[in-house]
This record gives C-alpha cells, structure tokens and sequence, in this order.
C-alpha cells in the first residue's frame, strides 16, 4: 500500500474529527466502505452499534438491513481508528 499524500493525511484527520464530534453530539455517522455491495453503508451509532443500511429514496431516509454484531462492530472501529 502506498503512503498517504499530505492532503490524504488532513482529509483523514478531518474526517476523524468529524465522526468524533458526529457521534458525540448523539447524532449516527455513515461509513463508505467500497467492499460494501453498491448503495449499502455502514451507520455507526453513539451507542457503540454498527448496521448494514441502505437509502429509500421512497422513505426519504435509512433502511436498516442488517446489524453488526458487537465484535464485528469492535473490528470496523478498529480499522477506523488505526487509519
């Protein structure tokens, strides 16, 4: 894998930051992750919980399809937190 750009490093940092702030405000924060199927996220919760959600153009909101159990969710926090 090759090192980060400067400006890849201060996206990270911010989007870090972001998160933390998103969750601490008691709000959920969505994840990309690209080895998601297309249209699925992950939606990280101040509660510490991670769920496989979808958007309903028709709800105009979240559609929860799954939920990650606690050491999954621990796993994806980690990969978070270590970048």
């Amino acid at each position: 894998m090759r090192p980060l750009t400067d400006i890849e490093k201060r996206a990270q940092t911010a989007v870090k930051k972001l998160r933390n702030e998103t969750l601490q405000q008691g709000n959920p924060f969505m994840i990309y992750n690209k080895n998601l199927p297309v249209g699925k996220y992950y939606m990280e919760y101040p509660d510490g919980k991670i769920k496989i959600v979808s958007v309903s153009r028709k709800l105009n909101d979240f559609v929860i399809e799954s939920e990650l159990t606690k050491q999954q969710a621990d796993q994806i926090r980690s990969r978070l937190n270590s970048k």
